[in-house]
């Protein structure tokens, strides 16, 4: 008994403490919010807010701040910057130290000094400042619509008092309100007038929560505030869509300076006829043929490497042996001891030549021998652009430079001096780093499909791809950041400043005229290698098929790409009566594979020759990877808004 007397004493106590010191500290708190609005007749609002706070040394330890935000949304739902101006800052009456900050989001107002708490109490800050842009004009009315405490206040509010004051001799003809959290439409307030209908005023009958606040509109007669003047509408589309006008702008500026370049040295030199031809040009191997066909090695110069085989192998001084799906280079063993290697060749097979009489035996292509064949590649590729780069054709990759720049100037300003919101600018940053992998993907991928016949397929290849890489890039920043609350047109710009460069990348590049010529001629030869036998007898001093004829334009046809119907017309060449003892007998001495059938030469020659690129690519050793571990509305709608908090 004396025990459970004891247990009840010690209770009782502990309980009158803790609910004692429950009591006695108050929780952090606004008390009072009085927002004065008085609107001038050339609609510059002059607010003053006068806000008493409880702090307790919590959140409030030096003071307070009060975020503005300076983006305003017009009836139209768009977003456009107003003006401000702070006046004074004011503590219990007496001037207040004070600092403002610039964000993404408007400027925060810090009250307050760094080095002096605040002791536990009640202070009441008055902070007034100039904005304007802030009256909505309609057909049929003027209308001031105002958060007048903002809704991102991280304390509760007891009371708020807005007053609207409009100018002198115009009274209100009609008002509404709203409060709660951001989108709500609560109507805990009452209103009166006073003034004889000049000054509306707002009061809340309930205390606002957390993160709430009141939203007020009021109504005033058309014509009763100046709109802006012609000039100052002016000024503010520049200011409202700079974005976009920054974005034309540089678009417009790449886009003439391209077109300009173009138009002096991106421009191919005339056509001339082309016509048939039975015999290769003069002074162009087939290797060459494909290096100025494809206006470079867009394919690695496997292409033409094969082509320059299959020609050194027709002269006899190389074998083609293929056994069991992989094909083997061999020099000609009978050819002279003291041939110095590459004599008397063009530049690429002469490189073929020297590299496979250094090495000493012949060269199987395949995995064992990747990196002989890449250093093979290299050498042969070398030695056709050391002798031909800028011959026959330009890249004109200089011309080039300017318009870059002109795009990362104008993405630059975009950074500095468009309007982008927090959220928009941590997508932006994220889409740009995605981007530029996207942009090098889509080039890189472009020039592997520029041997596409057609420049309209080529150019649709590469647009594709880089809209499906930038589509890529937009969902992969959409992810990390996390979305937007509204779509910034940033990403569009850079987009189409991509694509431009992209496009000039590969139009820029011209033959010359040297270079315009010896394309005429190759197409005329791939036009008579493209033609079925038939067709050929009509024409005009078309050459008679022979297995010679046929042997001595095969690289050529490899080299364009139209292996096929070249082995073709010869298949149905030697099933006529004319070829019929060629057919008996043929099989060329440079090559020997198990495949070969004299009645099917386009199955066995013709694939064999096709093929061989292939052959070359899959050979190459891997790439090593990296590792490493408006009327209407609700609350928070309309000007002013913000928040704040202490500090």
């Amino acid at each position: 008994m004396i025990f459970f007397r004891i247990f009840a004493c010690v209770f009782a106590v502990l309980f009158f403490v803790v609910a004692g010191g429950a009591i006695t500290r108050a929780d952090e708190v606004i008390k009072r919010y009085v927002s004065n609005v008085e609107v001038a007749d050339d609609g510059i609002l002059t607010v003053t807010e006068t806000i008493t706070v409880r702090a307790e040394g919590d959140k409030i330890e030096r003071g307070i701040f009060r975020d503005f935000p300076l983006m305003a949304e017009g009836p139209n739902g768009r977003l456009y910057e107003v003006g401000f101006k702070l006046l004074s800052v004011t503590q219990d009456g007496r001037p207040a130290p004070h600092f403002t900050r610039r964000n993404s989001n408007g400027v925060r107002i810090y009250v307050g000094e760094d080095h002096v708490l605040l002791k536990p109490g009640d202070y009441t800050y008055s902070i007034k400042y100039e904005t304007d842009r802030q009256i909505r004009f309609f057909e049929d009315h003027d209308e001031v619509y105002w958060n007048a405490t903002g809704n991102e206040w991280a304390f509760p509010i007891e009371k708020v008092i807005a007053r609207v004051v409009l100018p002198k001799g115009v009274k209100a003809t009609g008002w509404s309100g709203f409060t709660g959290a951001y989108g709500e439409t609560g109507q805990d307030f009452t209103t009166h007038t006073a003034e004889d209908g000049r000054e509306v005023i707002f009061t809340t009958t309930k205390p606002l929560w957390y993160y709430s606040g009141l939203t007020v509109v009021v109504n005033l007669p058309k014509g009763a505030i100046t709109p802006p003047s012609e000039a100052e509408q002016f000024r503010y589309f520049l200011s409202d869509y700079r974005t976009e006008l920054i974005g034309a702008g540089g678009i417009g500026l790449g886009l003439l300076y391209y077109l300009l370049a173009w138009f002096f040295v991106g421009r191919d030199p005339q056509r001339g006829v082309v016509f048939p031809r039975f015999e290769p040009p003069a002074g162009i191997s087939p290797a060459l043929g494909a290096y100025i066909s494809n206006r470079g090695f867009s394919d690695g110069g496997w292409v033409a490497l094969s082509a320059a085989c299959l020609n050194l192998a027709v002269k006899k001084r190389l074998r083609l042996e293929e056994n069991d799906g992989d094909m083997t280079l061999e020099l000609n063993k009978h050819q002279p001891e003291d041939r110095i290697p590459g004599f008397g060749l063009p530049k690429g097979e002469a490189a073929l030549e020297s590299y496979l009489k250094g090495r000493g035996s012949p060269l199987t292509l395949d995995k064992g021998n990747g990196t002989s064949i890449l250093a093979l590649g290299s050498k042969f590729r070398a030695a056709i652009e050391k002798e031909s780069r800028n011959v026959f054709f330009k890249s004109n990759r200089l011309f080039l430079i300017p318009g870059v720049l002109v795009s990362i100037a104008t993405i630059a300003a975009l950074l500095v001096y468009g309007q982008l919101q927090r959220d928009q600018s941590e997508f932006v940053i994220i889409f740009m780093v995605f981007s530029i992998f996207a942009s090098l993907a889509s080039v890189t991928i472009g020039k592997a499909a520029f041997r596409l016949s057609g420049m309209k397929l080529r150019m649709a290849i590469i647009f594709g791809i880089f809209g499906v890489a930038m589509s890529a890039a937009g969902a992969g920043a959409f992810h990390v950041t996390g979305g937007f609350k509204s779509v910034p047109i940033f990403p569009f710009i850079a987009v189409a400043l991509g694509a431009l460069n992209i496009l000039f990348f590969f139009l820029m590049g011209a033959p010359t005229v040297l270079g315009r010529q010896a394309l005429d001629k190759i197409e005329g030869l791939k036009l008579y290698l493209n033609v079925a036998e038939k067709d050929r007898l009509n024409m005009a001093d078309a050459p008679d098929m022979s297995t010679g004829h046929f042997e001595k334009l095969l690289p050529y046809a490899v080299a364009l790409g139209v292996e096929k119907p070249w082995a073709k017309a010869f298949e149905g060449w030697l099933a006529t009566a004319a070829g019929a003892a060629a057919a008996a007998s043929y099989h060329p001495n440079w090559y020997s594979g198990r495949t070969f059938d004299a009645r099917h030469v386009s199955d066995s020659i013709g694939s064999t020759a096709s093929s061989m690129a292939g052959s070359f690519r899959s050979s190459l050793p891997a790439p090593k990877s990296s590792s490493s571990g408006s009327s209407g509305g609700f609350s928070g709608g309309g000007g002013g808004g913000g928040g704040g908090g202490g500090w």
